[in-house]
């Protein structure tokens, strides 16, 4: 069993819980917990401290009591799952989208499909298989179809982003771009700061190449720059992954101010900033620019996926990476997939020049942000819970009770037919939140779900 850090006392037995829960998924501990007295000594905290954790260990399905013999192991790795919609790059957990039967989904943050613009898609398909034929369904270029290219270095201009025409990369979605950065800048030992908590995809990626994560947490305006600043001054890192516009799973929005900081901090201890950007239109006020729009030094990667927003399905977006490393991003594209799909890339460029994309978005933005008033709204009653409204997007992050955790309310309410996504699937640091999106719900399921979430938050309440 690891060594037990001891720091903050009032949350001393969520660390000790977070240490067992690990050995238990591990299969470091298989059977039994040891005594609480014999806990106790090991790491110099008091029975109360060893009580607190098991009992949220129970809570959480991870072990059993028996009244006078202790607490037995009861997790099982194969039937321990969460329900996020990026669930292919977690690799901690097992996710089965065909073994429960809810019918209330907050786990999802991508659009409902009944908006998709399937006709039209049709109708798009078609013509430009009469006009194109097999021209369409051959390979393009590694670096993406040349007027493909053109259209989005057109529609860049409305994003205040100035670049050029040799320095955007078709990618298929914003993981592969996330993938093609680590494997052209980082080497083993790089050092690459993240958001915390953040999408965990792109850490995964990171570490495959060896690279050294530094998580920095978040201010109600985005990374807290007085940490970061101290972390760069004695070391050395070669990334910050962001998500500047409505950051997952927080909805946080990085201020103006802190843009410009950045941009600073990027240039004096020369690092690359990889900008995630998957639904910056998804604003509900006032329309919101990348920190990309602000970058005069090449200091930014901007990503930008229109996968999450549109058909998860139908892999597209595109890179603007820096003329130092163009050549060799292009290279790897290249010997990872040879080229994204052409005919996505011709369909999606109609999208964007016959307004379909925009016509799409604007219906989007009126129908979430009447969505995300009524969670705000139904969330707002519950006064056992924290959260902020963000500007945009698709979800809220809520801030349980400090002995609540998130996998706790997880597993009561997939019984109650209910699906939301647990903070630590974000990070370890955030075992007391969870992510609830309203992406997939309607009115009803809005208001019958919160019903739920009160139901089992009074019971976990109660339990304590």
């Amino acid at each position: 069993m690891d060594k037990l850090i001891l720091e903050d006392g009032d949350t001393l037995y969520l660390k000790l819980y977070n240490l067992l829960k690990k050995d238990i998924e591990s299969e470091k501990l298989t059977y039994k917990l040891p005594s609480i007295r014999k806990l106790a000594k090991k790491f110099k905290v008091s029975n109360f401290t060893v009580i607190k954790a098991y009992e949220l260990l129970e809570k959480n399905a991870y072990v059993f009591s028996k009244k006078g013999s202790g607490f037995y192991i009861k997790y099982n790795r194969n039937n321990h799952f969460f329900y996020p919609e990026d669930y292919m790059v977690n690799e901690e957990f097992k996710y089965n989208y065909f073994t429960d039967n809810c019918s209330i989904d907050f786990s999802s943050a991508s659009p409902k499909n009944n908006f998709f613009p399937i006709d039209i898609l049709k109708s798009t398909i078609n013509s430009i298989l009469d006009t194109q034929g097999e021209k369409a369904l051959l390979y393009e270029l590694p670096q993406g179809n040349i007027e493909f290219r053109k259209c989005i270095l057109k529609t860049l201009k409305t994003m205040d982003i100035e670049t050029k025409l040799e320095n955007i990369q078709i990618i298929s979605g914003a993981q592969q771009g996330i993938n093609l950065i680590s494997q052209v800048l980082i080497q083993n030992n790089d050092i690459v700061i993240v958001e915390d908590p953040t999408y965990k995809g792109a850490i995964n990626s990171f570490k495959e190449k060896g690279a050294v994560i530094e998580r920095i947490p978040l201010d109600k305006d985005g990374i807290n720059i007085e940490l970061l600043e101290n972390f760069l001054k004695y070391n050395q890192i070669r990334l910050l992954y962001i998500i500047p516009i409505f950051q997952n799973p927080t909805g946080i929005t990085l201020s103006q101010e802190k843009k410009y900081k950045l941009l600073n901090l990027a240039e004096k201890y020369n690092f690359y900033i990889i900008e995630d950007d998957s639904s910056s239109e998804l604003y509900f006020k006032d329309k919101i620019f990348p920190l990309k729009s602000l970058d005069n030094k090449d200091r930014v990667i901007f990503i930008k996926s229109y996968s999450k927003i549109f058909m998860p399905g139908f892999r597209i977006g595109f890179m603007i990476v820096p003329p130092s490393i163009v050549s060799e991003v292009i290279r790897t594209k290249y010997s990872t997939d040879i080229s994204t799909s052409g005919l996505n890339q011709r369909i999606f460029q109609y999208f964007l020049e016959n307004n379909i994309w925009m016509d799409y978005i604007f219906k989007l933005r009126k129908e979430y942000s009447i969505k995300q008033e009524l969670l705000y709204n139904e969330l707002s009653t519950i006064t056992e819970i924290s959260f902020n409204k963000p500007q945009g997007g698709l979800s809220f992050w809520i801030k349980l009770p400090p002995d609540i955790t998130g996998e706790a309310v997880y597993f009561k309410l997939i019984k109650e037919g209910v699906r939301i996504i647990p903070g630590v699937v974000f990070s370890i640091n955030y075992s007391n939140y969870l992510r609830l999106s309203f992406a997939q719900c309607n009115s009803n399921q809005i208001k019958k779900g919160i019903k739920l979430f009160k139901k089992v938050l009074s019971e976990l309440i109660n339990i304590n």
